[in-house]
């Protein structure tokens, strides 16, 4: 990732001045994104738009938030050597050489933080210029079908009977290819809607047989539980039953015991 921030190259990318300065917009958007800028129709289209003008003042606002805080930081600073110089502090002798690694470890963690803070912001302006190279290229198909369907309808309209033989050919001919085009432009929206439908069904049958099988698994579950609790209890009936044979064989033999005496 290139150290120029992002913030300022979006800002660029939508100058509106003489073909240099946009020459060196896209030429900093190839250096820093490593792929050419090549949607200047659809720019051409959007840079005026409420959406696009929206995201660049908030691209705007970012960087000189990001300027004034680097500027406020030096005084900060100074600022602070002059409260460290004229404030008195007990020096204690055995934690001079503890001192110098925690102001490192301290400064490296700030500086950890800072890196991971911009990488943080740096990713989510690609992810926002992505976004909107989507928005141009979509909102550009939908224009481009627009002006066609446009040109249709006027090529469609055109009364025949006013023609002469060799015009009325020709928007015959038109005519077939425009009705041919629909046709198959209907056709390939049938099979895709066709496609949709299998496999949301796919899904829906998979999801249900899932269900199928974690709710088997529990009763299953269930049932091991309940063989288990009756192997269980039928296990201390026999005990209970053994200590009763037990006792009664004690009983006797005391019984015996006593007659004989």
């Amino acid at each position: 990732m290139s150290n120029l921030s992002l913030y300022d190259l979006s800002a660029q990318l939508n100058v509106v001045g003489d073909s240099s300065s946009r020459a060196e917009a896209k030429e900093l958007y190839k250096t820093t994104l490593g792929s050419p800028f090549n949607l200047d129709h659809c720019w051409g289209i959007l840079k005026d738009t409420p959406k696009w003008q929206a995201t660049q003042r908030e691209n705007e606002a970012r960087t000189k938030k990001t300027t004034k805080s680097e500027t406020a930081a030096p005084s900060t600073d100074a600022s602070s050597s002059v409260v460290a110089v004229s404030s008195p502090r007990v020096v204690d002798i055995e934690d001079n050489d503890s001192e110098p690694s925690r102001s490192v470890l301290g400064n490296g963690r700030v500086e950890g933080q800072k890196a991971a803070k911009q990488k943080r912001a740096d990713e989510a302006l690609i992810e926002k210029i992505v976004a909107m190279q989507k928005d141009l290229v979509n909102i550009s198909r939908e224009r481009l079908s627009a002006m066609n369907s446009a040109k249709d309808d006027a090529i469609m309209s055109k009364d025949l009977l006013l023609m002469d033989d060799e015009s009325r050919a020709y928007y015959q001919r038109k005519h077939r290819l425009i009705m041919a085009r629909e046709l198959e432009q209907e056709e390939k929206e049938k099979k895709e809607k066709e496609k949709k439908e299998k496999e949301k069904k796919e899904k829906e049958k998979k999801e249900l047989e899932e269900k199928e099988r974690r709710e088997k698994e529990a009763l299953e579950a269930d049932d091991e539980e309940e063989e288990a609790e009756d192997e269980e209890e039928e296990a201390e009936k026999e005990d209970d039953e053994a200590n009763g044979e037990e006792e009664d064989m004690e009983d006797n033999e005391e019984e015996e015991a006593y007659d004989e005496e």
